[in-house]
């Protein structure tokens, strides 16, 4: 039997993960069915409850394993040692391009509706997602602080949140209200240059 500590198994397991990515991303939650999944990913019913036991375990697991993956992208910018603005827009950077991809966008937008239904998820994906993006952030200017490149006084608990409010703006509500309207890649690179220049100028 195929279980999901085996290699077999994790490739089961992650083959059912992409196709139900690929289905809830198009279909919606209630638009999709575990038949619809099986059918795309190969296996049987009894495998994927066995690895996720329904589908809001299925939905879970989607949730989380790609929150997790942006993190991991996030954690590799590798911007813990990069003077303050080289290493500030690589992760700002890096934090928009994730926020603003077409699957983020549309896992966000199906989260903010399903979050009444699964509110212990919603609060785990904002403690794995948003809370360690702003914690990676504050660590990053503390470090700053630490070598001179940022002025003490200029560091709160309230920066980092202020500063990825910044950065963010309403690009995020633009994409998922009105695509045709959000600037360019030039244009929002620019306004992370922008940002950065504030945090640091404003001495």
């Amino acid at each position: 039997m195929d279980t999901p500590r085996t290699e077999r198994g994790l490739k089961r397991r992650q083959a059912l993960l992409d196709a139900a990515t690929d289905i809830f991303s198009t279909e919606g939650y209630t638009g999709t069915t575990l038949d619809m999944i099986i059918a795309r990913a190969g296996g049987s019913r009894r495998s994927l409850y066995q690895y996720f036991g329904d589908k809001d375990g299925l939905f879970s697991a989607v949730m989380q394993h790609h929150v997790g993956t942006m993190m991991a992208e996030l954690e590799a910018t590798g911007v813990e040692h990069l003077p303050a603005s080289e290493g500030l827009h690589r992760l700002s950077s890096t934090f928009v391009k994730l926020m603003l991809s077409p699957l983020y966008l549309e896992l966000y937008r199906q989260l903010i509706g399903l979050a009444p239904a699964f509110p212990t998820l919603a609060e785990q994906i904002y403690e794995a997602g948003p809370t360690l993006v702003l914690e990676k952030l504050h660590d990053y200017l503390q470090w700053l602080v630490d070598r001179g490149e940022l002025p003490s006084h200029r560091l709160t608990r309230h920066t980092a949140r202020q500063f990825l409010g910044m950065v963010k703006t309403d690009f995020q509500i633009c994409a998922l209200l009105a695509p045709h309207k959000l600037p360019d890649a030039e244009a929002i690179d620019a306004h992370v240059r922008n940002c950065i220049t504030v945090l640091l100028d404003n001495r």
